[in-house]
């Protein structure tokens, strides 16, 4: 029976598969979490100078900068690989080349008859995109990420800690992930089953 449930409906393994990655990104925040926790602890029962003082005071910020940043970019890698592997299910591995590239992912989510902007929470998951962007090669606000609401100010500036910013959306991802799955099983469901010459 299962076997005939994931031939008809082949895309919710693939979404299985995506919220165990998202739950391994949770595990990492929430280590990292407890890491940057146990040395402000440790801090406060040392006594130290002032000096040495605000130095730990600044690797921990470092530290919490460097592992929300690092969680931002493991967040939109789950995007990432969830759109890639629908994709080459419902089109073949072929088609699935190229889709890391924003563009190339909206015009094969199209084939579909899906448009990328039109799933749920889609502007939250084009904000992460752009947030990992922004980390991954600029190191701080460009000008994309600046264009969006909150962020103008900022413009030119360190992007900042992302901890509340991966809180926010790392739920929104889960339902962008839902509603691709339901859209893309739609579109399975409704092909026409090609014939055998």
């Amino acid at each position: 029976m299962a076997k005939y449930q994931y031939r008809r409906q082949p895309f919710y393994p693939l979404l299985r598969l995506a919220r165990y990655e998202l739950e391994d990104v949770d595990c990492l925040v929430s280590w990292s979490e407890q890491q940057r926790q146990a040395r402000e602890e440790l801090l406060e029962r040392l006594t130290q100078s002032d000096e040495q003082f605000v130095d730990d005071v600044a690797e921990i910020d470092a530290f919490a900068r460097l592992y929300a940043e690092c969680a931002v970019v493991a967040l939109w890698r789950c995007v990432e690989l969830f759109c890639k592997r629908v994709i080459a299910q419902a089109l073949g591995h072929a088609e699935a080349d190229g889709v890391f590239k924003n563009k190339v992912c909206c015009e094969k989510l199209m084939k579909l008859g899906i448009s990328e902007s039109t799933l749920r929470c889609a502007k939250s998951v084009n904000k992460l995109r752009l947030l990992n962007n922004a980390v991954k090669h600029d190191g701080y606000v460009g000008e994309t990420l600046a264009a969006l609401h909150g962020w103008k100010q900022r413009n030119g500036k360190e992007i900042g800690d992302l901890r509340p910013h991966y809180v926010r959306l790392r739920p929104l991802v889960e339902r962008y992930m839902d509603d691709l799955t339901k859209r893309a099983t739609r579109y399975f469901t409704m092909r026409k089953p090609s014939r055998s010459p």
